[in-house]
């Protein structure tokens, strides 16, 4: 089956099994999150149990392919579709090697709001910086000078949770994060902050001292208050005495 008509089977699969009371809530509370999106109204269990029907045609594709519709399915703006597209990615997971960095690069275009995105890094970006780190530094250091704002954030969100802890990528995410700073855009400072915080657990002093000097140099406190959520008593009234510099 052809990429396209594979893909028109599955959009018709989600029509044929829509509720539109539950799709009317999903997209009020999206929407109360920040987040635009549209829905069949499909619960988790209904998209688990279609994408099953079509793992076995999925696999008989060739990952360039699997590129191709998980990209048409991410473009939608349906979160089913979406959804349907990062399992695809997820599945070819052992496949993606850094000769597919501009097929993902693609992908990342299709980023569109802050939940995907962090699913994105967490998922799929975090286990390819462990195993081809160099290529997936150098693909991230591109998006960190993207126009795109997803991109962006997913430069610096791909080194939170156990990559961030791990402290072996501290120097890498302060130069990504210095990058974004000034960015005026709410989802961005959050990633950035967010980024700093668990960079912390991993290199406490060196991440410390850079929130402070960020408090001297008047940046957005939706950064440093984000950064310093793990501190408490002596350590956070430090850094929240740190006033700006007069230039």
């Amino acid at each position: 089956m052809k990429v396209k008509e594979l893909y028109q089977e599955i959009v018709k699969q989600m029509e044929n099994r829509s509720h539109p009371d539950v799709a009317f809530k999903k997209i009020a509370q999206a929407k109360y999150f920040g987040v635009n999106i549209n829905s069949y109204g499909l619960e988790e269990s209904e998209q688990t149990e279609l994408f099953k029907c079509y793992n076995d045609a999925l696999m008989k594709l060739s990952l360039e392919e699997r590129f191709e519709i998980a990209g048409m399915l991410k473009a939608s703006g349906f979160s089913e579709q979406v959804g349907f597209g990062d399992r695809i990615l997820y599945l070819s997971l052992d496949e993606i090697t850094p000769d597919h960095y501009e097929l993902l690069d693609e992908i990342g275009d299709y980023l569109n709001d802050w939940g995907d995105t962090d699913w994105f890094c967490i998922r799929i970006l975090q286990p390819l910086l462990r195993q081809y780190t160099m290529e997936t530094l150098e693909l991230l250091r591109k998006w960190n000078k993207s126009d795109q704002i997803w991109k962006q954030r997913a430069s610096v969100v791909a080194f939170t949770r156990k990559i961030g802890e791990s402290g072996k990528f501290t120097n890498e995410v302060l130069k990504l994060c210095e990058n974004l700073i000034w960015s005026k855009e709410d989802y961005v400072r959050k990633g950035v902050g967010w980024a700093l915080k668990d960079n912390m657990r991993g290199s406490k002093k060196k991440v410390l001292d850079y929130v402070k000097s960020l408090r001297e140099r008047g940046v957005s406190s939706v950064i440093t208050l984000y950064a310093i959520r793990d501190l408490k008593g002596r350590e956070r009234s430090e850094v929240l005495d740190k006033k700006p510099k007069m230039s």
